[in-house]
């Protein structure tokens, strides 16, 4: 890995993803309805999702036209690089569409198997968290860092189904989980929902069948902001769809644990 860091592709990141963000805004600002731009209604596809996507590509490709480009709409652009960005232009569309403000841009860079820059941007919070691998996570320029909970009964635990369609086994998941901790909520962005275990907002988030696009970011800040990641048999994080833990660090295996009882019984 390169000695000086990578502070320029996360920069880069940053500018991207605030600019994505302002399309955003003026989109979820916006009295226009807003359609689905896909043929199943399942998935939710808007056109500030492709706006937001085509932005950020055009700018990735502009500057870095050798790299390649794993994105939630677009796909894979393969340039045969060690780079790889690994973009969701909008995390969180039902939410958007819904005027709910919690969604947001996501952008990570890869460098053969690590994530080395990771940038989240929720434009109507105005919350920007950024990372870069080994110096730490940031909201809004201010180090952050995961909570020092060490009691299930005290935590609080963020959840979703990712693109998982077995929608029983998160319902396993919640029913194995929620009678032993304070709260599990559902926020409807999986690149939130990690910044939140990454800001010491909550002890840890759960997901099953997770797509790159949305987590990638997220991971390297939660792991930047000291805490622990895995799928549900404790091994590192892949490319794959993934069933994952993201965790402060000090619940991680009794999480693993509950959540391995509740699938299994």
């Amino acid at each position: 890995m390169k000695e000086y860091g990578w502070s320029e592709y996360k920069d880069h990141a940053i500018e991207i993803a605030k600019k994505a963000g302002s399309l955003l805004l003026d989109g979820f600002s916006s009295t226009t309805s807003i359609s689905n731009q896909s043929s199943d209604p399942r998935h939710l596809v808007t056109r500030f999702d492709l706006e937001s996507e085509k932005l950020i590509i055009d700018a990735i490709r502009k500057k870095y036209p050798e790299h390649n480009i794993l994105s939630e709409e677009t796909g894979y652009i393969d340039n045969k690089s060690h780079y790889t960005w690994i973009v969701d232009p909008l995390d969180g569309t039902r939410n958007f569409v819904s005027k709910n403000l919690f969604f947001s841009v996501s952008i990570a860079l890869l460098y053969k198997r690590d994530i080395v820059v990771g940038v989240i941007y929720a434009p109507v919070l105005d919350e920007l968290y950024t990372t870069e691998k080994g110096k730490g996570a940031f909201l809004n320029g201010h180090r952050v860092s995961v909570s020092e909970v060490k009691d299930i009964k005290k935590s609080f635990i963020v959840s979703c189904e990712g693109s998982d369609k077995r929608i029983t086994r998160s319902v396993r998941l919640f029913q194995g989980i929620r009678p032993l901790v304070i709260d599990m909520r559902k926020l409807g962005s999986a690149a939130l929902e990690s910044a939140w275990v990454a800001s010491g907002r909550a002890e840890a988030y759960v997901v099953t069948k997770i797509n790159p696009w949305d987590i990638a970011a997220g991971i390297l800040l939660v792991e930047e902001a000291g805490g622990r990641v895995t799928d549900f048999r404790g091994k590192k994080w892949n490319l794959k769809r993934s069933d994952l833990i993201l965790s402060n660090g000090k619940i991680h295996d009794l999480l693993l644990s509950i959540v391995n009882r509740a699938l299994n019984e």
